[in-house]
């Protein structure tokens, strides 16, 4: 081996690295770009498939990935922002949209008459002009922009460096044995197409690599072919993976995607067995590149046409092969099922991230409401044993979920976010931590009652009437300040300024009247402090509620720094 072959080695190496590196960048940016768009076009979708596809198909050009694109698809499906159903299309989108890569390395094989029109050719100045917007742009936005233009520098200069690296070999005999070889075996061409892919991450990636060496004269049609359908099943193993620790319906999509690839591969598998005999001289010669693109694309495009009238049985056949069980039916508890929702993959889309996470903080303001009208009923109406340990039990899970969901914003706020995004982050935070304290307060009033029960002592009728009128006005603040999260309506936040005024009055009042009655022997020394302090934890909690509804006028107001 002389010092040109180890020069050729580091050469195709090299262009791998930079290939890979530059659609890392390219889609880390794209993503970041695209996020606020992205939450938006989540909520078109519905059950039209075709919409579906549609998405799917533009979603992955945009981000150059289809494992991605499914991946994502998973972190949806699992945060419940889309259905089974609803990720059939975009699954089906996506392996059509992965085909985009594989035609732009085409183009260099249109001849040297239109070679300005191949990426290749302005790769390097594409890459230089972009690195110093980069390194001299002050805006973050344009920042990110130049770094997509970065990508696809380097994505091309890594195919250059790769097509010189193996060019000196093509008409070595070892290239064209082993093509030969997987053209004989169509099971090893397609486990090939399946391993590169699974080991580089990427369909589109693979499949670029296979063109290089096609454009070389190195590959056989029918190896092209094996190959390539390999590359789309292999495409489906990121998902799989990314799928491990998810919800079922998480796991059948990504079962959907290889389903669907996987019958795709079988029929066209069988086609070319039958059709090898009448169509074998043609198969045997040399494919180009860009045939390699005509028949990935034909592929998914067939693929996707005659597997859509047959969608919805791909979806019974995943679930019987992913069953629901009894375990199911055991219901998670707050904390578990908030951790199962905050998908780490959705953190790829920091605006749907922001989405999801709002709706579970509406779902927990919930529960600790519940817990509300427990210590409400048990305060004002009876006191059980079980129900101050149900009190107990919801309160040990609001303060799990509370982490739970201030982990995870910490986790947003740490992304490429703009100023807005995060101060809508700290105003979240702020919101759980007082949802939080309510629960506290919730516990405290559970306490008072549980002394009560102890002592067996009561609360006098008209003790218990203020109690009641004063706790149906905290409640009533409560729900308000859930519904202010939901609708940001400026009319309850107003509404919330005059509860909280007059819980304040209110709680004012009973104070001085319950002192009165402890001071001239009307009520037990016992029932009246945990009146004192039931009374003062109910005015706390109307407090936690307005300043809810102050985070969300902090919200409609822009109080930022820009």
């Amino acid at each position: 081996m002389g010092i040109s072959d180890i020069q050729n080695i580091f050469r195709f190496v090299g262009g791998i690295g930079m290939f890979l590196f530059g659609m890392h960048i390219m889609s880390e940016n794209m993503q970041v770009l695209a996020g606020n768009r992205l939450k938006n076009i989540i909520k078109i979708i519905t059950s039209n498939k075709f919409m579906g596809i549609v998405f799917g198909a533009l979603l992955t050009v945009l981000i150059n990935s289809s494992a991605a694109t499914t991946v994502m698809i998973v972190g949806f499906v699992n945060a419940e922002l889309m259905t089974l159903n609803q990720a059939v299309g975009v699954i089906m989108g996506a392996n059509i949209g992965t085909t985009f890569t594989a035609w732009l390395v085409s183009l260099s094989q249109f001849g040297s008459t239109i070679k300005f029109l191949s990426p290749t050719f302005f790769a390097p100045v594409i890459l230089g002009v972009s690195a110093l917007i980069n390194i001299f742009s002050k805006k973050s936005r344009r920042k990110t922009k130049a770094s997509i233009f970065i990508g696809i520098g380097l994505l091309f200069i890594g195919l250059s460096y790769m097509q010189e690296g193996v060019s000196p070999y093509s008409s070595l005999p070892i290239f064209k044995d082993a093509f030969l070889i997987f053209g004989l075996n169509p099971l090893l061409g397609i486990v090939v197409g399946a391993l590169v892919t699974f080991f580089l991450q990427s369909s589109a990636a693979s499949v670029s690599i296979l063109q290089m060496l096609a454009i070389n004269g190195s590959v056989t049609r029918v190896a092209a072919f094996y190959i390539t359908m390999g590359q789309n099943i292999g495409t489906c193993f990121t998902a799989i993976l990314s799928s491990t620790n998810a919800n079922k319906n998480a796991k059948r999509t990504a079962l959907l995607h290889l389903l669907f690839n996987l019958f795709g591969t079988i029929i066209f598998l069988i086609l070319m067995l039958v059709s090898f005999g009448y169509i074998k001289e043609f198969l045997m010669m040399p494919i180009s590149s860009v045939e390699i693109s005509i028949f990935h694309t034909s592929f998914n495009l067939v693929n996707t046409i005659m597997l859509y009238p047959i969608t919805d049985f791909i979806v019974f056949v995943t679930k019987r092969v992913i069953p629901d069980n009894s375990d199911d039916i055991q219901k998670l508890s707050l904390s578990e099922k908030t951790h199962s929702i905050l998908d780490e993959r959705i953190l790829e889309q920091p605006s749907v991230a922001l989405s999801t996470v709002r709706k579970e903080i509406i779902y927990f303001a919930k529960y600790t409401k519940k817990n509300l009208e427990r210590v409400i009923d048990l305060i004002c109406e009876k006191r059980d044993e079980d129900l101050i340990e149900a009190v107990r039990s919801h309160e040990r899970e609001i303060n799990i979920t509370n982490r739970v969901l201030t982990s995870y914003l910490v986790k947003i706020n740490n992304l490429s976010l703009d100023n807005k995004e995060h101060f809508e982050v700290e105003q979240m935070i702020s919101m759980c931590s007082d949802i939080e304290r309510i629960g506290d307060h919730c516990e405290n009033i559970s306490e008072n009652a549980e002394q009560l029960l102890k002592e067996d002592v009561d609360f006098s009728k008209d003790s218990k009437e203020e109690l009641k009128y004063i706790a149906n006005l905290v409640l009533n603040a409560v729900e308000n300040a859930i519904h202010c999260v939901e609708e940001k309506s400026r009319e309850l936040i107003t509404k919330a300024r005059f509860i909280e005024q007059q819980v304040d009055d209110v709680e004012e009042r009973d104070k001085k009247i319950q002192t009165k009655r402890i001071s001239n022997g009307e009520s037990e020394t016992i029932a009246g402090i945990a009146y004192l302090d039931t009374i003062g934890n109910f005015e706390r909690i109307a407090d936690h509620a307005n300043n809810i509804a102050d985070y969300v006028e902090n919200e409609l107001n822009g109080v930022y720094e820009i």
